[in-house]
């Protein structure tokens, strides 16, 4: 009898164990997916290649003082590098006004442990981070999922319409309020377009 109540507590633990497993709410995603498809040409600051889906953008910061970082994370940024992106979506982008060039840092170098707003350096400098900056010279949020976007442009009309979109943004190093340290500062930054 003690081995069947034994039994019959036991099985009651496991039921309750899979109860406190149960959800606390539920996440649901919604979108859809288009045939627009933009192939990025280069622009001032940087050069593209791969192919479409595939392509590669180089921006090269250049040799920059420690000085000029100011040697904090109050300083701010030193001599942005231009970003000119220029797209060309033929006519795959019709009833679309809007494409928005979204980051996915962990998916690269990862978010500066120091400041989750910019983009983590690999290699041998530290106190470093790079920020991406809108044309207004906004820092773009890499940790909160920010975008960038630009308008969407026809010219053309009906299915002879032929859309483009120019990007351009701006990186540069920024002070992250660790000790700085000289060496190599790379990094390594997914990006993925979307439309609206």
């Amino acid at each position: 009898m003690k081995a069947i109540k034994f039994l019959m507590i036991a099985s009651t633990a496991c039921v309750l164990a899979n109860s406190a497993q149960a959800a606390d709410g539920t996440i649901n995603f919604t979108g859809e997916i288009t045939a627009a498809s933009c192939v990025a040409s280069a622009g001032a600051g940087s050069s593209v290649g791969g192919g479409q889906g595939q392509q590669i953008v180089e921006v090269n910061l250049g040799k920059v003082s420690m000085d000029a970082l100011g040697g904090s994370a109050e300083a701010g940024l030193a001599a942005g590098t231009s970003i000119n992106l220029n797209l060309d979506c033929g006519n795959t982008a019709a009833g679309l006004t809007t494409v928005k060039f979204g980051f996915d840092p962990m998916s690269g170098s990862g978010i500066d442990p120091n400041n989750n707003s910019l983009l983590k350096t690999t290699g041998s400098a530290g106190g470093v981070g790079i920020g991406m900056y809108d044309e207004n010279s906004q820092l773009i949020n890499l940790s909160a999922n920010e975008a960038y976007s630009a308008a969407l442009t026809a010219s053309g009309e009906g299915e002879q319409a032929k859309y483009s979109a120019a990007l351009n943004m701006r990186a540069s190093y920024v002070a992250n309020g660790s000790e700085l340290k000289p060496g190599t500062a790379n990094g390594t930054l997914p990006f993925t377009l979307t439309y609206e």
